[in-house]
């Protein structure tokens, strides 16, 4: 009986790692993910505060944009990864999804426009967009734990 209880212990506890590791994220798919947030968060800024005394948002987001557009490139594969493997939906659910969330949150942060003026300016500048997060007036949220962090999670229960 012990034996039988042992086994069904461990059947569990792989089946609960196996699921922790499904909605994981692994480092790359961290990276995509801020890269696609920070992107994300600089087209609802220049949507929302393009007029007014933010008339060149549109230019500064253009311009950054073309010299970071190999990094979107390269995060889109990361980032269709770990939506299929934790079964949250398309990217393009996904990203829309996200401008929603940022769009709603953009109307909480005091002076949004100013501070994601800023961030653009900066954002040409930066070699790395996924260096911005930091700089969002909407701050940012890891939709899932890091895979080591999960990892280390269930080997303790």
């Amino acid at each position: 009986m012990a034996r039988k209880t042992i086994v069904i212990a461990a059947m569990l506890t792989v089946s609960v790692t196996a699921s922790a590791q499904d909605a994981c994220m692994q480092a790359s798919e961290v990276k995509a993910d801020q890269i696609r947030f920070v992107e994300t968060q600089m087209r609802v800024a220049t949507l929302q505060c393009r007029g007014g005394g933010h008339r060149d948002l549109i230019g500064l987001y253009n311009d950054f944009v073309r010299s970071k557009r190999p990094y979107f490139i390269e995060a889109e594969a990361p980032l269709r990864t770990f939506l299929a493997r934790s079964k949250k939906g398309a990217l393009d659910s996904y990203v829309v999804g996200l401008a929603n969330k940022v769009s709603l949150d953009a109307s909480t942060v005091a002076q949004f426009c100013d501070r994601a003026r800023m961030a653009l300016q900066m954002a040409v500048k930066m070699p790395d967009p996924s260096g911005l997060v930091s700089l969002m007036p909407v701050r940012y949220t890891q939709p899932e734990t890091s895979c080591s962090y999960a990892a280390r999670e269930t080997a303790y229960q």
